[in-house]
């Protein structure tokens, strides 16, 4: 009978670290939204969304039909890093701002987006 009760008991302590990480809001948590150019004539401009929650940043960079998925961190200072498809993707997190730089092939692109929510 003190079976069940154990294991459920062990199973509610080992998921109860990511109940607190959940609740603890960061200084950047929320949408954003902008865009990502490029230098060069041949590549596409993308629209690039990330959700930022506690330290955990998904998100996705449109360019047409292609819509890699976006992936990483951000730090306390608001630094970012993470990959966009394969591609390291960097940068900073200000206030309501973020400034990144990301490449594929011969493309380099600056993102610029604003906190929407």
């Amino acid at each position: 009978m003190n079976g069940p009760l154990i294991v459920v008991s062990a199973a509610f302590l080992l998921l109860l670290p990511q109940f607190n990480i959940a609740d603890a809001a960061g200084p950047y948590d929320g949408e954003w939204t902008g865009t990502a150019t490029s230098t060069g004539e041949r590549c596409k401009q993308a629209v690039v969304k990330l959700t930022v929650e506690g330290q955990v940043v998904l998100g996705q960079a449109r360019f047409g039909r292609d819509a890699p998925n976006i992936n990483g961190t951000v730090d306390e200072d608001g630094a970012f890093g993470g990959t966009i498809g394969f591609q390291p993707f960097r940068g900073q997190f200000i206030r309501d701002e973020f400034e990144g730089t990301f490449k594929s092939f011969d493309c380099e692109w600056k993102a610029l987006l604003g906190r929407t929510k």
